[in-house]
């Protein structure tokens, strides 16, 4: 329990950190959908697509790559050496690949936007991503390091930034899209300096080529299931584009920002933490039995959230966004399951990654690009933006099952699986009598959901999902956090 209790301390905390992240797009999301329109909106979305792509195939891997073989060190020295030799070749990679793709911004804009003057939003996109992939070199010592609150201050601090800046460029300059783009600028790197500053203060600021051999090695796998990755995450947004309108791309951008609710509120904080933490077990005799129980833990609580957000959407959108924005709320408890699903693949690659076996992972996203791209063809020429949403969820189905099988072969694992499918059905057996009633105001639709959530949360624990050991351990963990903060 002791493991699993450092575990969850740093989980916590790396949550609090995405929480402040998330309080800031969740308050410029109104902004957004006030002052953009909803074909803005979905302009906006492209460039974030074209800069997922790009960083995406610059990142390589680089960022696990440095947490995996920093723990392959036992002197400090040679880990902060892994640490500057990465962090100095995601430099040497991404600035003269940023600067070439510069080269041909305007082919860019007009393959793209097929409108010349959006060129300055390339340009800027360009410019973060060399700041954003070096920031996750030293993100992945932060979180070697377990300091998990170091990270919480830098979001307080990018917080201040973002909201300042992009609120002023938005409402007053009235900078529309290029606004945002600068602000996030701004943004990514006011934390860049700092995390920079902290790791090479640290780790000194050495370079070796024969290190940085193997990690690239490592890493070619990375690159390839990257590049797929893009294809099966990007796929639906640039053929919804094609195929419907750029306000239906406008409509689901925003469905997708709730589904990312999940992933930054539970998903990226457990990534953060775990990604580190199940190298530091691997060799303790009860590792597969950690990972069951974190995985199930997992499991329970991306449900509970995915509910509550499903729940609520409806009545937040209602409230923040101009009407033209409302129709994103049907999509979203779509969404929600492929969000569930995408968590769980996370921990599911533990036994892949511990082997070094990294070519599956290129394995596993190309399933996923190849139904993503066929399904969306598919379905949205017949039922438009749902068609997406329906391919995400059998993309994010079909890479959740073959990453388990494969990485079963190296670390086995013994998931109660009874048990997490019965956690989904109570979370649908909650929803459906939504679909059924019509609230008569707000405050009815709101107190209706909270008795439906508790519901769930009774029949999780009355239908031992927690074996009676786990309820008192859970118990005695934050009892124990209780009497800490009243001490």
């Amino acid at each position: 329990m002791s493991e699993l209790a450092r575990f969850f301390k740093h989980s916590s905390i790396y949550a609090v950190g995405n929480i402040i992240n998330r309080i800031g797009a969740f308050i410029l999301l109104p902004i957004y959908t006030t002052y953009l329109t909803v074909g803005e909106y979905g302009t906006l979305e492209l460039f974030y697509v074209v800069m997922s792509v790009v960083s995406g195939i610059l990142a390589v891997g680089l960022a696990h790559a440095t947490l995996r073989f920093y723990f392959d060190h036992d002197s400090q020295k040679e880990r902060n050496l892994t640490i500057t030799t990465n962090y100095i070749g995601s430099l040497a990679i991404t600035v003269p690949a940023v600067a070439f793709l510069a080269l041909f911004s305007d082919q860019i804009t007009g393959l793209v936007f097929e409108d010349k003057a959006l060129e300055v939003g390339i340009y800027l996109i360009l410019t973060t991503i060399v700041f954003e992939l070096s920031s996750q070199i030293c993100l992945a010592y932060v979180r070697a390091i377990e300091y998990s609150v170091f990270f919480v201050l830098i979001s307080i601090l990018k917080l201040i930034v973002q909201l300042s800046v992009n609120s002023y460029l938005v409402i007053v300059a009235e900078a529309g899209i290029t606004g945002v783009l600068f602000g996030n600028l701004c943004t990514v790197f006011l934390g860049w300096l700092i995390l920079s500053y902290f790791t090479l203060s640290r780790c000194g600021f050495g370079f070796e080529f024969k290190r940085f051999i193997p990690v690239l090695h490592y890493c070619f796998p990375f690159l390839l299931s990257t590049f797929m990755g893009i294809l099966s995450s990007q796929a639906d947004k640039v053929i919804l584009n094609r195929l419907v309108s750029i306000e239906a791309l406008g409509i689901y951008a925003l469905a997708l920002k709730f589904s990312m609710i999940l992933e930054q509120l539970i998903g990226e904080p457990f990534n953060r933490s775990y990604g580190a933490y199940r190298y530091t077990i691997m060799k303790q005799l009860n590792a597969a039995e950690i990972q069951a129980r974190i995985v199930k833990y997992l499991a329970i609580v991306a449900v509970l959230f995915a509910l509550g957000i499903a729940f609520f959407a409806q009545d937040l959108v209602h409230v923040m966004s101009d009407s033209s924005f409302w129709p994103a709320t049907q999509l979203i408890p779509i969404i929600m399951i492929a969000s569930v699903l995408k968590l769980l693949s996370y921990p599911a690659q533990t036994g892949v990654l511990y082997a070094k076996k990294t070519r599956f992972l290129f394995y596993f996203t190309s399933i996923g690009a190849a139904i993503s791209i066929v399904g969306n063809l598919l379905l949205i020429s017949y039922i438009g933006v749902y068609g997406a949403c329906m391919t995400l969820i059998v993309t994010e189905a079909a890479i959740l099952y073959t990453t388990h099988r494969i990485s079963q072969r190296y670390f086995l694992v013994t998931y109660e699986y009874s048990k997490l499918i019965l956690v989904f059905l109570l979370a649908v057996l909650a929803y459906v009598p939504v679909l059924f009633i019509e609230f008569e105001s707000i405050y009815t639709s709101i107190s209706t959901k909270l008795l439906l959530v508790l519901f769930f949360c009774i029949a999780v624990y009355k239908l031992s999902i927690l074996s009676e050991q786990e309820k008192r351990q859970v118990y005695d963990f934050f009892a124990a956090r209780l009497r800490k903060q009243s001490a």
